[in-house]
């Protein structure tokens, strides 16, 4: 499917971040192609999630990365792919996903068997 995508969510499921969904923005945005949106426990299994990315995507642009310092949502701006990183109390009080109900979403566990 997605080489970053995959990467990215297999960085997110490595540092075991929980309720990773995928949105499917292919013909809707010109802008970019996936949103990805995942919960940390904590300030710093969020901010770990910043090295983890940039491991897992080596080229990615690391001046598109907002919200590193404080750890409660950090966004990652990597093109076609836009990975959300919140932190639990930030992902109940935004629940982006609710502007996205009418995206398909996709499975991770299948997008891990290239399905």
């Amino acid at each position: 499917m997605n080489e970053p995508l995959n990467r990215a969510v297999k960085a997110l499921k490595d540092l075991k971040l929980t309720d990773i969904r995928i949105y499917d923005f292919r013909g809707v945005s010109p802008f970019f192609d996936y949103q990805v949106l995942s919960t940390g426990q904590s300030e710093r299994q969020v901010q770990a999630s910043v090295r983890r990315i940039i491991d897992a995507l080596p080229d990615c642009d690391t001046s598109r990365i907002e919200g590193a310092a404080e750890g409660r949502w950090i966004l990652f701006d990597l093109g076609n792919l836009i990975v959300n990183v919140f932190h639990k109390d930030e992902r109940e009080y935004y629940q982006l996903e609710k502007l996205f109900v009418e995206r398909e979403e996709l499975d991770p566990e299948a997008l891990e068997h290239g399905i």
